[in-house]
């Protein structure tokens, strides 16, 4: 069995560690104008079996320099301002390295 999970993310660029099983898929993201924040629905196994493991995001406007290995996930539209938020997943090689995060 599987379930959808919401998760809110903070779009203001900090990076943020969600715990997760293996096999997760991000299903859906979106800009909730209400809320302010970036609403992430992510597909997650629900076996007893499957090894959790963290996974660590940040989010960047548009024309913000991320490094090459980080992974583009999806954009998020603020419609009201304009404003465009673009949703990277980090490598876990860049979880060790916090300068790399304070640069990015």
């Amino acid at each position: 069995m599987k379930t959808i999970q919401k998760f809110a993310i903070n779009p203001k660029g900090d990076a943020q560690t969600l715990t997760l099983k293996q096999g997760f898929q991000v299903a859906r993201i979106e800009y909730s104008v209400t809320e302010k924040l970036i609403n992430m629905w992510i597909e997650i196994p629900l076996r007893a079996d499957i090894p959790e493991k963290t996974e660590t995001f940040v989010v960047k406007k548009t024309n913000q320099a991320v490094p090459h290995d980080y992974n583009y996930i999806h954009t998020a539209v603020d419609i009201l301002t304009p404003q465009a938020y673009h949703i990277f997943k980090l490598p876990e090689a860049a979880m060790t390295d916090k300068t790399r995060l304070e640069v990015a």
